[in-house]
């Protein structure tokens, strides 16, 4: 009898499997793709899911969304930044107002636009924030996690804190840290000014940009940048020339050079840059103009 119950035992034991643990993989099979996960067809993909060219994709859509994020994506390559922001704006009020939820390749591709924007300190903002939930939407690997990811980079000069994306909430503000100036001697000086003799504005853009001017100029730009974020300055500059004729028939005429006080104060650090200049400048044409002295 001994004998019988230690085999029944034995038996019941060597039918069990030791290996059917609650965290067992095989007991995991069964598990469906998540949005933007891999697929072999639409049976693999969870519930309101299908699968598209081997990613589970919802087919819950706004068509009129879409067009318009289909616009966004056409003004992006033409490199309007402002149009493309606009059309996907426009998206995401559509997905709205049709009570559908925003889908995370809209969101995604918005957040890239705002970061095309990068010398807009709000867009950039909105751009980090937007991204940030765009890389809380998608899986890990994903073409649109990677490219989230690379359109962050770009927002790194302007102050980008990394630690923010580390949070699985979205942060207050994203651009905390000071933004990165551009090395000065990237930094180039154009000017126009109509009217001006084709001569004079030659020899005002050569003096303008001399080691001496060009400094100056570039610490206006500097502090125009750490106060608005944005990497263009453009300063008018009231500028005459006139010519005074000799009371002697044998002596020339004197050029004498005179600019305009500053339009705003925000051009007083320019104007005082160009007087300083033109004291070194002999300028040998009457005529009178409004300099528009631009530093990018």
């Amino acid at each position: 009898m001994r004998v019988c119950i230690a085999i029944a035992v034995l038996a019941l034991v060597s039918s069990c499997d030791s290996r059917a643990k609650a965290s067992d993989p095989a007991g995991g099979r069964d598990q469906k793709s998540k949005e933007y996960e891999t697929c072999s067809s639409s049976a693999a993909c969870a519930d309101e899911l299908r699968c598209f060219e081997r990613t589970c994709r919802r087919t819950a859509r706004s068509t009129v969304g879409d067009y318009y994020a289909a616009l966004g994506a056409a003004a992006r390559k033409k490199g309007d930044a402002e149009a493309a922001i606009d059309a996907y704006n426009r998206a995401l009020g559509h997905y709205d107002s049709e009570k559908v939820a925003l889908p995370p390749d809209v969101d995604c591709a918005y957040g890239a636009a705002l970061a095309d924007a990068v010398g807009n300190k709000e867009h950039a903002e909105l751009g980090a924030r937007v991204l940030h939930r765009c890389l809380l939407a998608v899986p890990v690997g994903s073409a649109l996690r990677d490219q989230a990811l690379a359109d962050l980079a770009r927002l790194n000069d302007a102050g980008l804190d990394p630690l923010a994306l580390g949070r699985t909430a979205l942060a207050d503000v994203y651009l905390t840290r000071t933004p990165a100036a551009p090395s000065s001697d990237k930094l180039s000086i154009g000017l126009t000014g109509p009217g001006v003799p084709s001569k004079s504005i030659d020899a005002i853009t050569q003096k303008l940009t001399e080691p001496g001017p060009r400094g100056a100029l570039t610490a206006c730009w500097q502090a125009y940048n750490a106060a608005s974020h944005k990497d263009t300055l453009t300063s008018n500059v009231g500028l005459k020339v006139t010519y005074t004729p000799s009371e002697y028939e044998d002596e020339a005429g004197t050029f004498t050079t005179k600019l305009d006080p500053a339009d705003s104060p925000a051009d007083q650090c320019v104007h005082d840059a160009v007087d300083a200049a033109f004291k070194d400048l002999k300028l040998r044409e009457a005529f009178q103009t409004k300099l528009a002295v631009t530093i990018r």
